[in-house]
């Protein structure tokens, strides 16, 4: 009798084992094959813990089992934290910034272009994705319009912006004007990548999501012209569209990963 209980045991086991493999095969085939890395930004006085929700949902999701850390230092020192990601599948690079309350576009620029670099010089990398929240934005976007298209520079492929805001000549505020003038030639420079662009709406009669008028979201397309591939917007709506919740709710996670990696 106790023969018979732990080979049906044994074999009720070697079910869910080869089942529990089969469903982490069929996950993994959603996703792209690819070595492009993905970089995440995050926004003002804020650090690399605001990306961590959204690069562990891809984690969980069987994106990727790459994630790197680059530490920028306030003079852009660039120190990567982790194994190459040369030839890794779908690797991600969260970056930490020490100067996280500057708001100099062209300092901002240069510490995108450093992270960029030192992967270019270390891990060989030839393409990017590029993921930023709320300030974060403005630094990838400046770097885009400093650097993005300088001879020898690695291909933008994807762009995410999250709780960000476009910054045009029409934009209102000087701090915003001052933004803006920097980067006037993004629309003639920026490159074919496609394009998502998440914004929050809290419902409660501001249209925004606390901190980011929906309209400056949408003054994303007018900053890049006809240069994107590809651009979609999206409105997401309630208490979890709240500016700094964006990087936490459930809902961006599943557009950026269908964006990013999905086949």
């Amino acid at each position: 009798m106790k023969k018979w209980f732990w080979l049906g045991l044994s074999s009720v086991l070697m079910v869910i084992g080869l089942s529990g493999c089969g469903q982490q095969r069929t996950t993994s085939s959603k996703w792209v094959n690819s070595t492009t890395p993905t970089i995440f930004i995050h926004g003002y006085g804020s650090s690399s813990r605001a990306e961590s929700s959204m690069v562990k949902a891809a984690e969980k999701a069987g994106i990727t089992k790459t994630v790197v850390n680059a530490n920028v230092t306030t003079n852009g020192h660039v120190t990567i934290v982790g194994p190459t990601i040369k030839g890794k599948r779908n690797p991600i690079v969260k970056v930490n910034l020490a100067n996280n309350r500057q708001t100099n576009m062209a300092v901002g620029a240069r510490y995108i272009r450093n992270v960029i670099t030192t992967l270019q010089k270390r891990d060989g990398i030839k393409s990017y994705n590029l993921v930023a929240h709320s300030m974060g934005n403005t630094d990838a976007f400046s770097f885009i319009n400093d650097y993005g298209t300088q001879k020898g520079m690695p291909t933008l492929k994807k762009q995410v912006v999250l709780a960000g805001a476009g910054v045009t000549d029409a934009t209102q505020g000087e701090a915003f004007r001052q933004i803006g003038s920097h980067m006037t030639n993004l629309k003639n420079v920026y490159p074919h990548a496609q394009v998502l662009n998440i914004a929050g709406n809290l419902d409660d009669g501001s249209d925004s999501d606390g901190r980011i008028p929906n309209e400056a979201s949408k003054d994303v397309k007018t900053m890049l012209g006809n240069r994107p591939a590809s651009y979609r917007f999206v409105i997401l709506h309630g208490k979890n569209a709240q500016h700094s919740k964006l990087h936490e709710n459930q809902k961006v996670f599943k557009l950026i990963n269908n964006f990013l990696w999905k086949k």
